[in-house]
């Protein structure tokens, strides 16, 4: 069993600004959520907090681990995709420059053929590192929390659910296994991961 928490709000997710590993920290709206999370993460028989060392997300996994009286650690391999020159555009602008920015674009760097810029880093190469992450944390008798990102709590979802998961800020979910089959449960009813096959927003972020 484990755990996976996205960081809270950022000014730039307000803005629907890309992040990717532009390192942005989180506003007080972040900060509550992140508070309101650690209520539903508490008694949990969380072991391990494990964090991106992105500000936002170990601002994050700090607050609760305040409130679950645990230390933090970071791995690298937590952290969000870069995405080259797209990041700090909003989804409408790189929306509206794809057509002049075609010769700076690479459609061999998403597994579903999306275009994304040639100095981004490959989505297959996120996931691989995610799961290296999640299988060297999560072994023995470790019940982890990993505090991350959009994307990689969306490769989490693809490797063990082997469905595609978005995840509002600060959405906390446990990952439990029951034979060889893994589910996913959201642990506030306010503010659930949303399922690929119903998520209507913007996919300019990649769909794995």
């Amino acid at each position: 069993m484990f755990f996976v928490l996205r960081h809270g709000q950022t000014d730039w997710n307000a803005q629907m600004r890309l992040q990717g590993s532009t390192d942005i920290p989180l506003n007080d709206t972040g900060r509550e959520q992140a508070r309101v999370a650690a209520r539903f993460l508490a008694d949990q028989g969380i072991t391990r907090i494990v964090a991106s060392p992105l500000i936002r997300a170990y601002e994050t996994a700090n607050i609760v681990g305040r409130a679950l009286d645990l230390p933090v650690i970071t791995d690298g391999r937590l952290t969000e995709r870069h995405f080259g020159i797209f990041e700090g555009l909003t989804i409408d602008e790189v929306e509206g420059h794809r057509r002049e920015m075609l010769a700076h674009m690479n459609p061999d760097l998403d597994i579903d053929g999306k275009h994304y810029p040639h100095n981004a880093e490959r989505l297959p190469a996120v996931i691989e590192r995610v799961r290296a992450a999640v299988e060297d944390h999560a072994s023995g008798e470790t019940i982890p929390l990993f505090v991350c990102h959009g994307i990689p709590f969306r490769a989490i979802a693809r490797v063990y659910l082997g469905e595609m998961y978005s995840s509002p800020n600060a959405c906390p979910v446990r990952y439990a296994r029951q034979g060889d089959t893994w589910t996913m449960t959201g642990l506030d009813p306010d503010n659930p991961p949303l399922h690929g096959a119903f998520f209507k927003g913007p996919t300019t972020m990649g769909r794995i």
